[in-house]
């Protein structure tokens, strides 16, 4: 299955940026923008993985259970990877809650370590992904919409399947872990 670790965020936070994307998508072509159940923080794509390693990944990450209690995260304001010259993904950076996202993001990574998962080479920055661009192009800001803080709890991480159709992926927890026991 193809499979990926993210924390996600509640309903009331991903009603307000369905109406984001729904604004920028008036303004901003070609863009594949993402479904309201397809707003999360991605800690860690996995790709392919047999069904028992699901398992397996679970236990090498559940130090996170009670190495952290919830905490609480706000979003900040619409950026691009990996500019906004040369926009690729279109994403809702992250204000309050990035060092403990980064930390638990540090901690997955020990734990896939210990499976021989290589580790993640990019340097990780907390995000909600919008949307993807077809081809890179400028990420204007006369196109960027201004973003109301809306804070949430981090109080968990599930593992995800992401199965590719033609209306686009979807996602179906497979586990999840809460923090704080």
């Amino acid at each position: 299955m193809r499979a990926f670790l993210a924390i996600e965020v509640p309903p009331v936070v991903k009603d307000y940026l369905q109406s984001v994307i729904s604004g920028m998508a008036s303004r901003v072509k070609d863009i594949r923008w993402v479904k309201k159940g397809g707003l999360h923080i991605t800690l860690r794509f996995l790709g392919d993985i047999e069904k028992d390693k699901a398992e397996q990944i679970r236990e090498a990450v559940s130090v996170i259970r009670t190495a952290y209690s919830p905490f609480p995260a706000s979003i900040e304001g619409i950026d691009a990877f990996p500019s906004r010259r040369r926009a690729r993904v279109v994403v809702v950076t992250m204000k309050e809650g990035v060092s403990g996202i980064k930390n638990i993001f540090s901690d997955v990574e020990r734990g896939l370590s210990t499976l021989n998962i290589e580790p993640e080479e990019r340097e990780y920055t907390p995000h909600i992904t919008l949307g993807r661009a077809k081809m890179p192009a400028p990420l204007l800001e006369k196109d960027i919409m201004p973003l109301e803080e809306k804070r949430f709890t981090v109080d968990g991480v599930v593992l995800f399947q992401s199965t590719l159709t033609k209306e686009g992926a979807v996602y179906t927890p497979v586990w999840d872990i809460k923090l704080g026991g």
